[in-house]
This record gives structure tokens, sequence and C-alpha cells, in this order.
């Protein structure tokens, strides 16, 4: 994805959380986001691939080691003193690729990291979403059919007045009697629904009261329409490919693969090594100045691996400063040409060349897999928010014209016009449609924050 529509769309991401209205949801999220656990972990996780990273970085500078000696001692007629300064380095000069391999592969696994980090984080967000709205919704249930259950209290009241008075027969009194049950059944498991879903919130925020969120909980976005979200059906799909958070760490991983191969490819290419010193040195008798004179020593290795044999070649080249008190006859010039060949010493390199391309070859088949599965998935919950989104239009007009409905038989029934078994039927039907329309909108915001889990965008 181009790094401005990915700009575009982190603006668009932030702006969205900044200026939304709906604080009590926002703030429950962050309360969770402080108080997980895992997402403390995950953090740690970062700072340790960060860590790795620094140290592949440090291996492309050379070793530097500062020494200093000072001896003292006897020999068989007197005492002696020596000193040596040092300064030692060794450096790869080329390592066949493999520093640079690790140095990727450390990279990638640091994305890694930041990637588990945010769909965990992601994770923790959608099941907020899903519980809020569960809660939303049962309390928008609970405030409207505790309206009815007042009403169809009054009416029945009403009603059993009418069968004192002989206005009305037994049967009219029964049926009454179920519309109220029935009402007052929806309300009991209206009520437990709500109980359940604050709970699972609470749950998952990490709190123990809601009282603990300073912002009203906002039940009128269940009271209006959903909005459409800002994104067709194909342009979900190529949000899915690029954002998706699973297929991104595939795509990641997949490149670790290729960079372990890299690695073990490395050995098959021939690689040079220095190492070199320079220092000063010095010995006399302790009766005599201690004078230090200038040593050096330099070392250019060649290693190269042939189908699980390596070979290795040195030239070395030193110059030193003779012993004189402890042996008279070292050696203050000397070059080395030293070669070794060791069979069969590396035939581990197959092992890791072919379990780099397994590894390889399993993350792209799959990523093929994951791929497929998460566009479905997409398609599956792209129609259930067309489906929702459609009912709850529906289900409004129908909640709509029930309480118009009702209205009319309310008055119908103040002119005797209409029984009063048939407005608690109407109450008993408006209730109904309550549960209908609230149902339809949960629906809509549960198949849009799926979706938002898989593009990882708010969509509206």
């Amino acid at each position: 994805m181009p790094k401005k529509f990915l700009f575009t769309f982190f603006i668009f991401f932030l702006s969205n959380q900044i200026f939304s209205s709906d604080y009590f949801l926002n703030t429950c999220i962050d309360i969770a986001i402080q108080k997980n656990k895992k997402l403390t972990a995950k953090q740690e996780e970062i700072l340790l691939a960060k860590r790795q990273l620094w140290v592949t970085t440090r291996s492309f500078l050379p070793n530097i080691i500062f020494q200093r000696r000072y001896s003292r001692g006897k020999t068989i007629t007197e005492e002696y003193q020596a000193e040596d300064i040092w300064l030692r380095l060794s450096q790869p000069i080329y390592d066949g690729g493999r520093l640079t391999a690790a140095h990727k592969y450390q990279s990638l696994a640091l994305e890694v990291a930041k990637l588990e980090y945010t769909k965990l984080k992601e994770e923790l967000t959608y099941k907020i979403k899903l519980a809020y709205y569960e809660y939303v919704s049962s309390t928008l249930e609970v405030k409207e059919i505790e309206k009815m259950l007042q009403e169809i209290d009054n009416y029945y009241k009403k009603l059993e007045n009418e069968y004192n008075a002989k206005a009305i027969s037994e049967i009219e009194l029964k049926e009454g009697k179920i519309f109220k049950k029935k009402v007052e059944n929806m309300y009991d498991r209206s009520k437990m629904n709500k109980t359940l879903f604050k709970n699972k919130l609470l749950s998952l925020v990490g709190i123990k009261s809601l009282d603990e969120i300073i912002f009203p909980l906002q039940v009128e976005i269940f009271e209006s329409l959903p909005k459409e979200i800002d994104f067709d059906l194909p342009a979900l799909k190529n949000l899915v490919v690029t954002n998706n958070i699973d297929l991104r760490k595939l795509k990641l991983q997949m490149s670790m693969a290729e960079e372990r191969k890299n690695m073990a490819k490395g050995k098959t290419y021939p690689k040079f090594y220095f190492e070199g010193s320079y220092g000063q040195s010095g010995e006399a008798y302790v009766t005599e100045p201690l004078e230090l004179s200038t040593v050096w020593s330099g070392m250019l290795r060649l290693s190269w691996l042939f189908g699980g044999s390596s070979v290795e070649s040195g030239y070395q080249k030193d110059k030193a400063i003779p012993r004189e008190i402890l042996d008279v006859s070292a050696r203050i010039d000397n070059t080395v040409l030293d070669t070794r060949i060791g069979l069969f010493d590396d035939i581990k390199y197959f092992v890791e060349r072919k379990e780099a391309d397994v590894i390889k070859t399993s993350t792209e088949a799959e990523f093929d897999e994951a791929k497929n599965t998460i566009l479905l998935e997409l398609e599956k919950f792209y129609n259930e928010y067309s489906t929702s989104l459609l009912d709850a239009r529906v289900a409004k007009d129908d909640l709509e014209f029930k309480k118009w409905k009702l209205e009319v038989l309310k008055k119908k029934n103040a002119l005797y016009e209409a029984s009063t078994v048939e407005v608690m039927g109407g109450v008993w039907q408006v209730s109904e449609a309550v549960i209908n329309y609230s149902k339809a909108i949960l629906q809509n915001y549960t198949s849009v924050t799926e979706l938002e889990k898989l593009v990882i965008i708010p969509l509206r």
C-alpha cells in the first residue's frame, strides 16, 4: 500500500478516535488497554525485539578491545618488570551476506512483534465494542419494555374492573392476563440480559462498576437508524488484503523465512575477516628504566564451505620485540600462512537450508489459505451488515406503525370502539417490535465491528 494511502487512513482513524462523541465506549477501551497484562507483556516483547535488532546491528561494527598488562617477577639473578599495552580489533570484511540477512531477519521480527501487539489490542477493542453494543441494546430494551409494562398493568387493572362490572367475559380477562404475562416475561428476560452484558463489559474493561466511567451511556445510538458505511465490498476486499493483521504478519514471516535461507546460503560464499592489534611492549630489570617499543600484528582469514566441508586459510604478519630477560631467542618478525580443511564438519548447512525452504513454503500456503478464509468472512459480515441495515429500516417502520396503531386503539378504547384486550394486544405488539428493532440494530453494529476487525480502520 502506498505511504500516502496509509497516511490518509491513519489521519482518518485518528480523527474518528479524537472527535468521536461516544466517550463512554472510548473510555472503556482506554481503561482496558491500560489494565490488560497481556498487552503489557507484548510491549516487553517489542522492547526485546528492539534489543535483538540492536545486537545484529552491532555485529556490523568492529570489536575493539583495549588491554594493559603489567608484570613483575624475579629471575635467577635479580628482579624484572614488563608492560604490554594493546589495542585489538576484529572486523568481518565480508560474511557471505549472513550479517545483512540476520539484521533484516531481526527487523522483520520487530515488525511481527509490533503487529502481535496491535492484533491483541484490536481483539480487545473488538470484544469491548461487542459487549458495549449488547449492553446498550439491552438497556434500551429494558427502558422501552418497562414503559410498555406500566401501560399494560394499567390496562389490565381496567380490564379487571370491566370484568367485575360484567362488561366483558372471562375469556377476555384471561386473554388480557396472557398479554400481561408475555410482556412481564419479556421484561424479565431483558433485565437478565442487561445484567449479563453489563458483567461481561465490566470483566473486559477490568472495573467493578460502570460508575467508574464518568461519561453517560449513550443509548441514543440505538434509537436512530445506523448510517451506511463508507466502503462497498470491492473496496473492503482491497483494504483487507493490505491492512489485515494476520495477512501482514504472514507476509513478514515469509520474508523472515527468505532471510533464514539467505543466512544458510551465506555459508557457501567465501568469507573474509580481519584481526589485528597494535601496541607498546617492553621488559627490563627493575634497576633499569622500562622502555616500551611498538609491536603489531595483522591477520586476514578466509573461510569457505564446500558441500558440508569447510576450508579455512589465514595469512598473519607479526612484529614484536625480543624478550631479552626470559627468552633472547623470541621472534620479532613473523609471517604465517595457515590452511585447514575440515571434512563434512558443517553438514548442518543442508538441514538449515531445507528447513528455511520448508518454512517458506508452509507460510506461503498458510497465507493463501488465510487470505481466502478472511475474504469469505469479509463477504459474510458485509452481507450481514447489508441485511441488518434493511432489517433495521423495516423494523423501525414496523415499530412506528405499531406505535401509531396502538395510539389509535387507545383513542378508540376511550370511545368504547375498541376493547381493552385489543389495546393490551397492541402494547404487546409494540414491545415485540421494540425487541425486533433492537436486535436488528445490534446485528448491524456487530457486523460492522466484525468488518472493522478485519480491515483495521473505522468504517463509519
